[in-house]
């Protein structure tokens, strides 16, 4: 008889305790040897057998009705089938005289009823045990995302902890465990990779801008030293499924759900930043390979049919129009990139504040900021002590409770004990809520204020010197709702810079101390600076 030789494992859980594929190969040609069988061919799979498909099984049941081979020489009869259809196209096989013996190191089955009854008994145990173990993983599954927890490996930028604090699997590290460990505490099943995190947090910051396409930021994110776990460079399909991961965001996204209760993760990345990376990715589309890049492409629509403009080259110069794709619109004029790049200085005049009037302004600022940070303070440190007296009061209370003399709640019953720790417990809870307000509130939010304002300066500079990159993120940071009609472009400021443009000095060159201009004024413009210094966007590259 002539034999095929069948070898499977896959990384399924019924598979954990089978011999590797080496090891198989090894025992079955060793048996071959010694028994004198005619191998005419090897086939090796690494598929799960639960179910159909399998490409080698699939082959080898090919030369079988082709008459090539007409015996099976396998480690285990699970090796050949874990679902009821190929376990029947073996039996059907042996039933029509193609295949007419299958050996195992242990075991022979032929061409008669008690055979191969057993072999269909061999069939359904492995069938059960695979329907038994895909009930286990499911029921696993469920628990861990009630949990709050991923079934799953954790993406780049995070590492799998094991039950005893470290780093799980191929992720570890030794540079990576001791800085977790520097954390002082008890290590989450998951944590934020200490070493590539960061990194991926700058990537989401690069992509907020819209600026770039996806293989560029392929690109950035080789050059900002990301790694994918193989140690290659990152493909574009990777990196945008990294960048639409709900799972940065501190939820999780699993076949087709979204979960964001009682999640056990750390965010890596705050929902606002998430949801602006969403938003440019939608915006920019799949695209397709461009051969020329223009700086304003993407950043204005046709103020008349709402067309995206487009750019071409004509004798060596850009001309900016809008692409009619919504039918016909009579926006037939063609706009110079020097006319469009002029009205766009203008834009970043409007935020230019006169340096003698800042100079000015921030001393007084500042004057009126140190006096408010001291009242801050003082505040602050109130309600530190009112919230240590409720913790005094609690104890006292709990003292009393659990007194000798308390004998049959004469000084305190339960119903007591627990109406006057809920009083205190909610008085705890409104200082706690005190206090997270006057958190921060005392830092020196005054110098952030003005390294902002002082960016927006140079921003006109930027423009002249800038490439075509820092130009497209600079119009996207400034500006929303861009238009062009009639060769005049129309927009609105982006906050906070729409704050700057609305001050009376903004767009002037010049500056006289006006009578009118108090202190109060003063602290009123820089506290609308403060109130959005979260919003201030980060320095441009």
């Amino acid at each position: 008889m002539k034999y095929c030789a069948y070898i499977r494992k896959s990384s399924d859980r019924e598979d954990r305790q089978v011999l590797s594929i080496d090891a198989q190969k090894r025992k079955v040609l060793e048996f071959a040897e010694r028994n004198e069988l005619e191998i005419v061919r090897v086939f090796v799979e690494t598929k799960s057998a639960y179910k159909t498909g399998r490409p080698a099984f699939n082959e080898m049941m090919q030369l079988f009705e082709k008459g090539k081979a007409d015996a099976i020489l396998t480690y285990h009869m699970t090796r050949l089938a874990r679902n009821a259809l190929d376990g029947g196209r073996i039996i059907y096989l042996m039933d029509s005289g193609v295949i007419k013996e299958i050996k195992t190191p242990e075991n022979t089955f032929r061409d008669n009823s008690n055979d191969k009854f057993m072999m269909q008994i061999h069939f359904a145990m492995s069938k059960k045990s695979s329907d038994d173990n895909k009930d286990f993983v499911t029921r696993d599954i469920e628990s861990k995302l009630l949990k709050g927890e991923y079934p799953g490996f954790a993406p780049l930028g995070y590492l799998n902890v094991d039950d005893n604090g470290k780093i799980a699997g191929k992720q570890y590290e030794p540079e990576k465990q001791q800085l977790l460990e520097e954390l002082g505490r008890p290590l989450n099943r998951v944590e934020i990779d200490p070493i590539t995190g960061p990194l991926i947090r700058k990537l989401f910051e690069v992509a907020a801008s819209g600026v770039y396409s996806q293989r560029r930021l392929a690109d950035m994110a080789h050059d900002l030293g990301i790694r994918p776990r193989r140690g290659k460079k990152l493909s574009k399909a990777t990196t945008y499924s990294i960048l639409t991961n709900d799972f940065y965001r501190g939820a999780i996204r699993f076949r087709g759900e979204l979960i964001t209760d009682n999640v056990q993760h750390e965010a890596l990345v705050p929902k606002k930043l998430f949801t602006r990376v969403q938003t440019m990715i939608d915006r920019r589309g799949t695209g397709s390979q461009r051969s020329h890049l223009f700086a304003y492409t993407g950043l204005m629509q046709c103020g008349e049919c709402g067309c995206a403009i487009t750019a071409q080259i004509q004798r060596g110069h850009i001309y900016y129009h809008c692409t009619r794709n919504k039918g016909p619109c009579s926006q037939k004029k063609y706009v110079r990139e020097e006319e469009i790049e002029k009205l766009l200085k203008d834009v970043l005049a409007g935020l230019i504040i006169p340096s003698s009037f800042l100079s000015f302004a921030w001393k007084k600022v500042k004057q009126i900021h140190k006096l408010e940070a001291k009242s801050i303070d003082t505040q602050r440190k109130s309600a530190e002590r009112s919230y240590n007296e409720c913790k005094r009061r609690l104890d006292n209370l709990l003292q009393m409770k659990l007194s000798p003399k308390n004998v049959d709640d004469i000084l305190l019953t339960d119903d007591q004990y627990i109406e006057q720790k809920r009083i205190i417990m909610e008085e705890m809870e409104r200082i706690e809520a005190k206090l997270q307000d006057k958190k921060g509130a005392g830092t020196n939010w005054v110098d952030d204020c003005e390294s902002f304002i002082n960016t927006t300066q140079e921003y006109c500079r930027r423009l002249e010197n800038g490439t075509l990159d820092e130009k497209k993120e600079l119009f996207l940071l400034v500006c929303s709702n861009m238009t062009l009609k009639d060769e005049e472009l129309a927009f609105s400021y982006a906050e906070p810079f729409a704050s700057i443009s609305k001050f009376p000095l903004a767009g002037q060159t010049a500056f006289e101390r006006p009578p009118s201009f108090s202190e109060k004024k003063l602290a009123t413009l820089a506290g609308k600076w403060r109130d959005r210094r979260d919003s201030n966007p980060r320095p441009l590259p």
